[in-house]
């Protein structure tokens, strides 16, 4: 029997249809009824409540068959095209820090694809970063998986680190990175410390890729004005530093069950409003 979202009967026609258009390819809105309707009635008109509804239609949205897939090329890639093997290769998650991320499960993950594509063994597959660069020896590889880029600064960071790394313990190694999912103004960084960047999804921003001229003002202005409803610092988190995204990112992304980017708009994942009221956000964020 097929699900359907659960919607308000206050919303205007137009938008109840728009979204049950939208929940044939988006299936994950389903299980988000009573989250998406807190949302919509949070808009102050029709026109702000079908201009989140073109941007819930381009969500990339990673449910367990499609992660099965990327992990299944990522695999691929790592194997066949890089040529990497057990004795030749660590893989490691793109993470310096002691708390978990994303990365970290990638990491995980990828186990059994590699066991099933050669003699692959846990001690080949590190957590972390340092680890991963010390271990590393003369003509091997590394491969730095991660779940998603966004801007791109923190990977061309940590890509410089490797490099430096190795070549201060003068060892000849050869980077490469593999990523579920990647922003494609992530291109504009530098990334020449690594032989080969391969994501298994590449996306656009949300806004500058979608509207332009008097659109692309118009749906920017909108966007700012449901952010002013929001509480303007939270915790230790200022929206100023998220508005449109993380470095204005504008991504629409969310992989099931993790924990969702801060490039992603506020609006789908900040806590408070500025009412000092808590939020049902669509996306909850750690």
């Amino acid at each position: 029997m097929k699900k359907h979202i659960r919607l308000e009967e206050s919303l205007p026609e137009t938008v109840f249809e728009r979204l049950l258009s939208i929940s044939k390819s988006q299936r994950w809105l389903v299980r988000r009824g009573e989250k998406l309707n807190a949302l919509l009635e949070s808009c102050s008109s029709e026109d702000e409540q079908l201009f989140l509804c073109d941007i819930l239609d381009r969500f990339t949205y990673i449910d367990s068959d499609t992660l099965a897939d990327s992990l299944a090329e990522l695999g691929e890639k790592i194997s066949t095209t890089w040529g990497c093997t057990p004795n030749n290769t660590l893989v490691v998650a793109m993470d310096k820090s002691r708390y978990a991320d994303s990365s970290s499960a990638i990491a995980w993950m990828i186990k059994p694809v590699l066991a099933e594509l050669g003699d692959w063994e846990t001690n080949k597959i590190y957590k972390n970063l340092t680890d991963a660069v010390n271990e590393v020896k003369e003509g091997q590889k590394i491969v730095v998986v991660d779940e998603f880029v966004g801007t791109g600064q923190t990977l061309s960071n940590r890509l410089k680190w490797i490099s430096e790394k190795i070549t201060e313990q003068e060892k000849s190694v050869e980077i490469y990175v593999a990523t579920i999912a990647a922003m494609e103004i992530c291109r504009e960084r530098d990334f020449s410390c690594a032989t080969e960047f391969h994501s298994t999804i590449w996306m656009k921003q949300a806004l500058n890729d979608y509207y332009h001229s008097e659109d692309l003002e118009a749906a920017i202005a909108m966007m700012l004005g449901m952010e002013a409803l929001l509480l303007p610092k939270h915790n230790f988190y200022k929206l100023s530093k998220y508005s449109l995204g993380y470095k204005k990112t504008q991504s629409t992304y969310y992989l099931e069950n993790g924990n969702p980017p801060n490039n992603n708009f506020p609006i789908f994942w900040w806590k408070m409003w500025k009412t000092g009221g808590r939020r049902m956000p669509l996306i909850p964020r750690v």
